[in-house]
């Protein structure tokens, strides 16, 4: 029917309460208005063509209006109008749809749970950090979307404002049924609150969870082969995994790092004086917190011919300015036709610290001049060309 039905305002309601502007304002504790939705109601012309039709529809109105049963409780209050006729004289037709109060609304749409939990987390947050309420007040479908885990969040928050956590473990916070798995599913949770109540707890631009929160990160750990007899380790020991701050004071005897991408070419990487091999992983082999110490030896970056692998050699250099690579170039991305593979997810992000062979490299794979992604996996590349390479650094020919 083209006129609007009880249904209709319930639907609108509904809607508004999805969008949660009445939690808001609720949550606010802004006084209440009684709400109102126009209704769309018969004319003149209705009235006098098909007055049964207008009646039935009215009927219907003031009927679902009601709640059910002889004495049924108001859902709505109508304001009427009035539609004047020579032929059927005056009569009243609703114009608008009201709703009284937050009690009303919540039963017409079936919403009083969400209300009753918002009442309850208000009162959580009053307690215990009344400084949410505003977020609160911004946010409430999230609140309540939480209300059974409520009262735990705002106890870590006062946990963790209340203490140093840049020394701590997120596994050391010590709260009855809150651990750091508890945190990690409530991720994004914590951090929108802990940014409202100590911002400068909150490091967006770190690279875990954990350290975003202001606690202390799982530590990077590297992976080193000796390519040499090491005097200041015990005999036989070839290969460590150290913590990347570690790297200054393990007494590692290198003048040259070779960083490698690839695990079994790094196990495979041959002997060289004076020299260590490190293993890397994409982008996170960057191993920052040994830099002064990378910062005073000859670096030597081998990864994928692939955009991302020349992105990797861009970024090292932004640290290390004067990382050299090896058999990264076109000559060995074209002697190995036969070997080349798709990347499935090339980046074509901007670099600045590649040399100009390696930059016009870079463009023509993202420009796809070999066909479309291009890669030459490092593990790919004839064992042969690697003697050659290294040979500025051993006895190899």
């Amino acid at each position: 029917m083209e006129w609007t039905q009880v249904d209709d305002v319930v639907a609108t309601l509904r809607a508004r309460w999805a969008r949660g502007q009445y939690l808001s304002a609720m949550a606010a504790g802004e006084p209440w208005a009684p709400i109102s939705v126009p209704v769309r109601a018969p004319v003149a012309a209705d009235i006098i063509g098909r007055l049964d039709v207008v009646r039935r529809w009215l009927a219907k109105w003031e009927r679902d209006c009601r709640g059910p049963g002889p004495e049924g409780k108001p859902r709505l209050r109508t304001e009427y109008r009035s539609v004047s006729s020579r032929m059927v004289g005056t009569n009243q037709l609703p114009v608008r749809a009201w709703v009284d109060t937050p009690e009303q609304l919540c039963e017409l749409i079936g919403t009083t749970a969400d209300r009753l939990a918002l009442e309850e987390v208000c009162a959580l947050t009053d307690a215990a950090l009344p400084a949410l309420r505003g977020w609160v007040s911004g946010h409430p479908l999230v609140a309540i979307a939480n209300r059974d885990i409520w009262g735990l969040v705002l106890a870590a928050l006062n946990w963790v404002t209340t203490r140093d956590t840049s020394r701590l473990y997120l596994r050391q916070l010590d709260i009855a049924g809150v651990d750091s798995k508890f945190v990690e599913r409530n991720y994004k949770l914590f951090e929108q609150l802990l940014s409202v109540i100590a911002p400068e707890r909150v490091k967006p631009e770190a690279p875990d969870p954990a350290r975003r929160l202001g606690f202390m990160g799982k530590p990077e750990y590297v992976r080193l082969r000796f390519l040499c007899p090491q005097a200041s380790w015990p005999y036989g020991v070839s290969e460590v995994r150290l913590r990347g701050r570690e790297i200054p004071v393990a007494q590692i005897n290198a003048s040259t790092v070779f960083i490698i991408e690839n695990e079994v070419t790094y196990l495979a990487f041959p002997d060289v004086a004076d020299s260590i091999v490190m293993f890397g992983s994409g982008y996170a082999l960057e191993p920052a917190n040994a830099g002064d110490w990378l910062s005073s030896r000859e670096l030597v970056y081998w990864g994928d011919i692939d955009t991302h692998g020349l992105a990797i050699l861009n970024n090292l250099r932004q640290r290390y300015p004067k990382v050299a690579s090896i058999l990264m170039d076109t000559a060995t991305l074209l002697r190995h036709h036969g070997q080349w593979s798709n990347e499935l997810a090339p980046t074509s992000r901007a670099v600045h610290n590649l040399t100009p062979d390696e930059s016009a490299l870079y463009r023509d794979l993202v420009e796809d001049r070999y066909g479309r992604g291009v890669r030459l996996e490092q593990e790919k590349v004839r064992f042969s060309l690697v003697a050659e390479a290294l040979s500025p650094w051993t006895s190899y020919s």
